[in-house]
């Protein structure tokens, strides 16, 4: 090996380890090559090295010390000294202060011109640390209410001062925080709701007139939150026609629902808003949904999974062709899960194209295919297009019929791999589904790889966490065993930051069904779903429940949370 690769410290170190052989270390270097990379980035991105191997060997080399940001706590202000913007784009973040020195987390201490920077910026000296990019961009994640509670206070101080604006784009004018004063009631009103949902983290804006008023509702963390008072019911109509200009709707319709869109830039992000306008028998309803890539990391360590899961899933998405589906409930995160997957398999050598209703987010590199039903581009139809422009991957946003399953099907036998979701309660139901559908058990068999069924659970919240010692009973009764004496059961008693609710954020739970023989021959003889999910659990499937409850013992999510979102036979 040595004879025929110049290898880097940090390759030698592997191998002498025994993380890594030979022929894999050559696979991992081929594969940078090709994606114009560095080894290190590949090891990082695309293996299953551990990176806090690759971590604390940079940590050592460089003596910078290693943090683990996961156990820090920074107050806001410490974090808010450096920008969102500054710290994502160069992976930093600032976690506490030692006598005048700012202790920050880098990606990549070895750029001594952000010492500069942010010096300038926060005004102290800088102590460097070492943390994974993930770690980081998790933890910039974590403080994003604070960061956009930042920025909206300071546009909202800026009214009749400075030149802050929040953008438009597109030509959509969402209209100047600085002429607030001077702008009409109703565009102030929508103007205002849009900066409480990006300050709240809401996913979804309910604007419904319900006879006496309209009433106001954000979607925060999966649950409908009226944190607004209610608004005067002769508002309602110019609050909706202003909404469906922005979208560019028709405003003289009002018995069809209408879908549209608009985005705005804050403060150098882009936020999408998908708008639904639906009549009702009080007026016209709309949910505006909040497209913010800002709130996604597309990493899979970061999004809840437990490394065992992410090893199983990794090691079928590099499969050279086959199905592999992702079941679950709308909001439930299936999306996010498979653009992460994207993130992994994208290279320069692959040709990846999506079909998708509607695109959420917009990937670098992959063609995506927005489908319009109304004039003929449906899945179907776009699939059949899409197997003729020579794909390696493609990405259907859902299997609905027939038609679509048996393109799907055929893609995947003739050398794709094929990613798909699907509305099921639990991993073992697509099969079900797609027999139900019609199609022929012995090419499902033959072309299904893996399931993933997964929800997303709140988080307890870490300002008001407490924690507890779950009653015997309780356990009994939802089937928890508890893994050993280091559980930290923990809830949270409401608090400002979580609006009383007790939770903050959100965090992925999931099962992986693995299609192996036994499975294939249930799939051919079309067994009940009951058969299927206890041949898969015999197999070693930690189920939904199982995989929440292990949550509940680390401290991140209750039991409320985890019962009232899986479902057992």
């Amino acid at each position: 090996m040595a004879e025929r690769f110049l290898l880097t410290s940090l390759e030698k170190h592997l191998l002498d380890t025994g993380v890594l052989k030979p022929q894999e270390l050559r696979e991992i270097q081929g594969r940078a090559i090709d994606r114009g990379v560095s080894v290190e980035e590949e090891l990082l991105v695309t293996s299953n090295v551990p990176e806090i191997e690759i971590i604390k060997f940079n940590s050592k080399k460089l003596n910078v010390p290693y943090v683990e940001l996961d156990e820090s706590e920074p107050s806001p202000e410490i974090v808010l000294l450096v920008p969102q913007e500054y710290a994502q784009r160069n992976k930093v973040f600032p976690f506490g202060i030692d006598g005048g020195w700012l202790k920050l987390a880098m990606a990549d201490p070895k750029n001594t011109v952000l010492f500069d920077e942010v010096k300038a910026l926060t005004g102290r000296n800088v102590k460097p640390f070492i943390a994974s990019r993930g770690a980081i961009e998790k933890k910039i994640f974590e403080y994003l209410f604070y960061y956009r509670k930042a920025v909206i206070e300071n546009l909202l101080a800026s009214v009749g001062g400075a030149q802050e604006k929040l953008s438009h784009k597109l030509g959509i004018e969402i209209g100047s925080i600085k002429d607030i004063q001077t702008q009409s009631e109703i565009v102030r009103t929508i103007n205002a709701l849009i900066l409480q949902a990006l300050q709240y983290r809401a996913s979804d804006i309910h604007v419904e007139p319900t006879g006496d008023n309209v009433r106001i509702r954000f979607r925060i963390d999966g649950i409908l939150q009226e944190l607004s008072p209610p608004l005067r019911l002769e508002m309602a109509s110019n609050l909706i026609s202003r909404i469906k200009i922005m979208s560019e709707l028709d405003i003289t319709e009002h018995r069809l629902p209408q879908d549209g869109h608009f985005r705005i830039i804050l403060e150098g992000q882009e936020i999408d808003f998908r708008v639904v306008v639906t009549p009702t028998i009080s007026g016209e309803k709309a949910v505006l949904r909040v497209l913010d890539r800002g709130q996604v990391i597309l990493d899979m360590k970061y999004l809840g999974f437990g490394p065992e899961f992410i090893e199983k899933f990794r090691r079928y998405i590099r499969k050279p062709h086959g199905i592999i589906i992702m079941t679950g409930p709308t909001g439930s995160g299936k999306t996010t899960t498979l653009y992460s997957a994207m993130k992994i398999l994208n290279r320069r050598e692959k040709n990846i194209t999506t079909v998708e209703n509607p695109i959420e987010y917009r990937m670098d590199d992959i063609t995506q295919i927005q489908v319009h039903p109304e004039i003929g581009l449906t899945f179907a139809h776009s699939l059949r297009s899409i197997l003729r422009q020579d794909p390696d991957i493609i990405l259907i946003g859902e299997i609905r019929d027939l038609e679509t399953t048996q393109i799907a099907i055929r893609a995947a036998l003739t050398g794709h791999l094929v990613f798909a979701t699907l509305h099921t309660n639990d991993a073992a139901g697509a099969i079900t589904r797609l027999l139900d559908m019609g199609a022929e058990p012995f090419l499902i068999a033959s072309t299904l790889r893996c399931i993933v069924s997964q929800r997303l659970v709140r988080k307890v919240c870490k300002h008001c966490r407490v924690e507890y010692k779950p009653d015997s009973a309780y356990l009994r009764e939802v089937g928890a065993i508890i893994p050993g004496d280091d559980i930290h059961t923990a809830y949270g008693k409401g608090c400002l930051q979580c609006f009383n609710t007790g939770y903050f954020g959100r965090v992925a739970i999931g099962e992986l069904l693995e299609v192996n023989d036994d499975i294939r021959a249930l799939i051919t003889e079309k067994a009940h779903t009951l058969r299927i999910r206890d041949a898969a659990i015999g197999n070693g499937m930690v189920t939904l429940r199982e995989d929440g409850l292990n949550k509940v013992f680390r401290g991140l999510t209750t039991f409320e949370e985890v019962v009232g979102q899986t479902e057992e036979y």
